[in-house]
């Protein structure tokens, strides 16, 4: 009898899942995925925690470079507001850091060159500072309160000092450089040393002037008499016109002391300056032919009047024209110009005389105006010292200068306020 039951695996070539190992694979694969879980559930954690801790770098780190950005500009202001001018260069010699002050006094640095060897940066003119900065940088020294002169659009006298910067572990980061502008207070000094000797000199010329002129007087007096008793062709005459010119002379030289030592107080009157300039050209009219010299007026005054004393003036303006017509060469021209200039503070009358001479010896420009300093050999050196104390007297300044190709310059300066008074 045959049995027809049916074989499980029977058409399936043996091949059939023991339904145990099908459940093992199950669990596996359970497992497996709530693993897979759990790491994804850390790593989201961990992604989580990075992001926030990556955030709060952030913010600290935009805090920190907000601070360092202000602290920046707070460095910036610092060095934008000190007056003395500043500049720093690097190890390389390379300029870091200048601020305003600097640009402004030295002129030749400038914010594109940032970077630039200090040697490329500065002038001919501010080399000096340079050698200074180098000089502090390789030595590894200070170096405080040198002396330099730097010529930019005018003369500067500038106390340099310098110093190596360093960190804290004393490595050499650089060098730095400050420096002051001392030429205003330069000259005030020079104003105050002039005044001390004009007044010790002062009281010596008044002195001497007074023991001279009695005499001079009888000198004076004895000669004419002499005169009179000699023929006037005769050569004992001719000496006695002598005596008398050299008494003459003698005489002026002590009313020009007596006039600079003394002086009077300004007696002042509406007036304009081209009329005090026509005084004083008409007071050299003689001087001026002699020697064909042309006279060019340029007044931008028109009448505008203004309280001074007139004959004090040209006569300032009188020895001025006749210092100048004395260095200068036939036929040339003497331009006079006046002109209100508009400054900061106030406004002045600026007066200005410019001869065709050959200038001014640089080392003289600073003497002219001493009592008893001249290079003429028949001048008594009291001219010029008496144009001074007259300007002085009016509250103004007076300058000479050289203005080539042309010849000297010199310049009244007056302030009006003082002047309309």
């Amino acid at each position: 009898m045959t049995d027809n039951t049916l074989d499980p695996g029977a058409g399936q070539g043996g091949n059939s899942l023991d339904p145990a190992e099908l459940i093992k694979i199950i669990k596996a694969y359970d497992e497996a995925t709530l693993g897979l879980q759990k790491t994804h559930e850390n790593l989201k954690r961990q992604v989580e925690h990075l992001t926030g801790e990556l955030s709060r770098k952030n913010k600290e780190l935009t805090s920190s470079l907000e601070e360092v950005s202000a602290l920046k500009n707070y460095l910036a202001n610092i060095l934008e507001s000190i007056t003395d001018g500043v500049i720093a260069i690097n190890p390389e010699r390379e300029v870091m850091a200048f601020n305003q002050s600097a640009a402004e006094i030295v002129l030749s640095i400038a914010g594109d060159q940032m970077g630039l060897p200090i040697r490329e940066v500065l002038s001919e003119s501010s080399r000096e500072l340079g050698r200074i900065l180098e000089r502090s940088l390789s030595e590894e020294k200070g170096f405080t309160n040198i002396e330099v002169m730097v010529n930019t659009d005018q003369q500067h006298i500038l106390s340099v000092s310098a110093s190596p910067i360093r960190n804290s572990r004393g490595e050499i980061l650089g060098a730095v450089q400050s420096f002051r502008d001392l030429t205003d207070i330069k000259k005030l000094e020079e104003k105050v040393t002039r005044q001390d000797r004009l007044a010790a000199l002062g009281e010596m010329a008044a002195g001497v002037a007074h023991e001279i002129r009695n005499p001079l007087g009888g000198i004076e007096l004895y000669a004419s008499t002499l005169k009179k008793r000699f023929d006037p062709e005769s050569k004992e005459a001719g000496i006695a016109d002598k005596i008398i010119a050299a008494s003459n002379a003698l005489n002026r030289i002590v009313t020009d002391m007596l006039t600079f030592t003394r002086g009077r107080a300004p007696s002042k009157k509406p007036t304009t300056f081209e009329r005090v300039c026509h005084l004083a050209l008409d007071m050299a009219a003689r001087e001026l032919e002699k020697k064909q010299i042309e006279v060019v007026e340029r007044h931008a005054l028109c009448k505008e009047k203004f309280n001074v004393d007139s004959d004090q003036i040209a006569q300032a303006f009188l020895n001025v024209i006749l210092n100048a017509v004395q260095f200068m060469p036939e036929g040339e021209k003497l331009v006079i110009a006046s002109y209100v200039e508009v400054g900061a503070r106030q406004k002045r009358v600026i007066v200005e005389f410019e001869d065709g001479g050959s200038g001014i010896e640089p080392s003289k420009l600073g003497k002219l105006f001493d009592p008893f300093y001249t290079s003429r050999k028949d001048g008594t050196g009291l001219g010029l010292a008496i144009v001074h104390k007259i300007v002085q007297d009016h509250g103004g300044t007076i300058i000479a200068e050289n203005r080539p190709p042309r010849g000297a310059c010199f310049i009244f300066s007056f302030p009006v306020a003082e002047m309309n008074n």
